[in-house]
């Protein structure tokens, strides 16, 4: 009976596929995986949408969206600051991890509380979420945010 069930316990190990490798291929979404992102000419990610020294992109923003206790999709959000002052945008640089939590807590509040499956996102109301958030982190006229495009990926 014991080598019955270590010779299924064999086969059913052998039968199922590797798991992923870690490393090689890069790709957008080494970082998420483990691995890390090839670097692409310059020192960040993001491509510049404008001209302006005061301008600090942030990483794309997520927050899941449920309906009838099931996920129906991502809420994502492209988004910037806009920081005129040299020292406050090292401060905000420094400060990013809690503004990131901040914007993060404020998206689960607005897909939990103010958004209705199926509805238009309502970007006034993400962007006064968002600038209270950073208001809170860096102070109130510090710094400006200004949203990208705010998306709902439906499940």
């Amino acid at each position: 009976m014991k080598t019955h069930l270590l010779a299924l316990t064999v086969l059913a190990l052998l039968s199922v596929p590797p798991a992923l490798a870690s490393g090689g291929g890069g790709g957008s979404q080494a970082e998420t995986h483990g691995g890390e992102a090839p670097q692409q000419g310059g020192s960040r990610r993001h491509r510049p949408i404008t001209s302006s020294e005061g301008y600090v992109p942030l990483d794309p923003l997520t927050a899941t969206v449920q309906s009838a206790f099931r996920l129906r999709g991502i809420l994502h959000i492209e988004a910037g600051l806009n920081i005129p002052d040299n020292r406050q945008r090292a401060r905000a640089a420094q400060m990013m991890p809690r503004l990131r939590d901040r914007y993060t807590s404020a998206l689960a509040m607005y897909t939990g509380a103010n958004y209705r499956y199926g509805d238009v996102p309502d970007a006034d109301r993400i962007a006064e979420l968002l600038q209270q958030a950073t208001d809170d982190v860096l102070g109130a006229g510090e710094a400006e945010v200004l949203l990208g495009m705010v998306i709902i990926h439906e499940n």
